[in-house]
């Protein structure tokens, strides 16, 4: 159809589809013990809310297995799989809602028999060892039978959460009944989100459920706590492998299982984090053991004053050999002092070092956490407070990196506060960082008064032309 214009009907029934949805009031309704089909959701701004356990599940390296099999055999793999998957799930005590080429979602509900209730993540973790099991033992052994070398792998993810579901698309045509209707049902809500990212970061045979489905899980011996990253994102849950059902007496089939080709990123973030706390907890243990020698020598010298006190109360004839330990002793405290100063500085240094590290490492930063930087920020400011320095004069040293760490970290009211100190005391400052931090943060006048009054001293061109970048962005 050669179609160069919209008609006044249609830009009307476009118009008025619209105003139906965005003018109308959102409805919720509690599910029910069953999650509905499609013909029981109304084509409106009703929607069913609840809590649901979502389940995807998608054949791993599929493309490569189109490129190597021909069509009609590729039929024949996709149609075994997706059979297998559909069982899983049904015989599990879930519902298959969506198909997207190898990928399907299973949806499940928590449900009350005999008295007894099944939760949705019990059901959901059921069913991903149910499709494993399947998977290797039926379909793989029936793939090697008929189709020579093939065989499958699977990923599975599990999210546990609220979700709406809604009805969306269009009826068909007005005044034309034979047109369909090209509608179906949206799972809204980050549950669906994350049990997706899951499913995608999944090893081959492998399971990747959230907290919530965790906690109702009864043999937790059997997980592991894993990270996985997607992008910047970091993704943190427990995982399984080779997680089968039991097979009744008299089923004698072994099982056929892909290979699984590891992926050096999957652990990425959890190495950074063993790599930073071994080298942790060697400066502390470095820093212990200067302390005890420092204890040790602070005690001779101490157990040397008493000697000293009671030579010098018994025997005047004494008097010049007590002057002579005297000397001795102050010469032996000078030393202890300047190595107690060392000391004091090393930590200090160790310390600032922490945080110059951790400039520009956005990953690192946030694995670590915010409690752990909150504890090490007292420590250096106690350690400053050793060698005579301010705790403004300590935040002065790492304000820039003080500035990343809470952006990344999401604490813009403490990026903003850092911020402030860098403008009045360090050498450089970006307009761009300022921007960010105030399009977050409506705090707005202390920067700015710190800004001008640093434009009326500062001398070096550079820095004039930053500071005035930043108060432009202020203005």
């Amino acid at each position: 159809m050669d179609k160069t214009y919209l008609s006044k009907s249609e830009f009307g029934l476009a118009s008025n589809a619209l105003e139906s949805i965005l003018g109308e009031p959102v409805e919720d309704i509690d599910l029910t013990d069953t999650v509905p089909p499609l013909a029981d959701v109304s084509d409106s701004n009703k929607v069913f809310k609840g809590k649901l356990s979502i389940l995807f599940v998608d054949m791993r390296k599929s493309t490569d297995l189109t490129d190597e099999l021909k069509a009609k055999k590729m039929v024949k793999v996709y149609r075994a799989f997706i059979r297998m998957i559909i069982q899983a799930i049904r015989y599990s005590g879930g519902y298959t809602r969506q198909f997207a080429g190898d990928g399907i979602m299973g949806v499940f509900q928590d449900s009350t028999e005999n008295e007894k209730t099944m939760l949705s993540s019990q059901k959901a973790v059921t069913a991903a060892r149910y499709i494993h099991t399947l998977v290797d033992y039926c379909l793989n052994p029936a793939l090697k039978k008929h189709l020579a070398d093939v065989c499958v792998a699977c990923g599975i993810g599990i999210c546990t959460g609220t979700i709406m579901i809604t009805k969306v698309g269009m009826r068909g045509k007005e005044a034309d009944d034979a047109e369909e209707n090209e509608t179906g049902i949206v799972w809204v809500g980050s549950t669906t989100n994350y049990a997706n990212r899951h499913c995608g970061l999944a090893n081959p045979r492998e399971i990747f459920i959230d907290e919530r489905t965790y906690e109702s899980v009864e043999e937790k011996e059997q997980w592991s706590k894993s990270s996985r990253t997607k992008g910047s994102k970091i993704f943190i849950g427990y995982t399984v492998t080779d997680y089968y059902l039991a097979l009744q007496e008299g089923i004698t089939q072994e099982a056929v299982k892909a290979k699984i080709q590891s992926n050096s990123e999957i652990n990425f973030i959890q190495n950074i984090f063993d790599e930073t706390q071994e080298k942790a907890l060697i400066l502390v243990d470095e820093i212990s053991k200067k302390s005890a020698e420092l204890a040790i020598a602070l005690k001779n010298v101490k157990m040397r004053e008493d000697q000293v006190s009671i030579r010098e109360n018994n025997a005047t004839k004494e008097n010049n050999r007590l002057q002579q330990w005297q000397r001795l002793l102050d010469s032996k405290q000078v030393d202890v002092d300047r190595k107690e100063e060392k000391n004091k500085k090393d930590e200090y240094n160790i310390c600032i070092q922490l945080f110059r590290t951790v400039h520009c490492k956005r990953d690192l930063a946030i694995a670590l956490g915010k409690d752990f930087w909150e504890e090490k920020l007292k420590l250096l400011i106690l350690y400053g407070s050793y060698i005579g320095k301010s705790e403004k004069e300590v935040k002065s040293e790492i304000c820039y990196a003080l500035v990343d760490l809470y952006q990344n970290l999401d604490e813009y009211d403490l990026a903003y506060d850092a911020l402030c100190i860098q403008a009045e005391t360090y050498p450089w400052i970006h307009a761009s960082t300022v921007e960010n931090i105030l399009s977050k943060t409506y705090l707005r006048t202390q920067l700015k008064s710190t800004i001008e009054n640093r434009l009326n001293t500062a001398i070096k061109p550079d820095i004039r032309k930053s500071l005035q970048e930043c108060l432009s962005k202020i203005k």
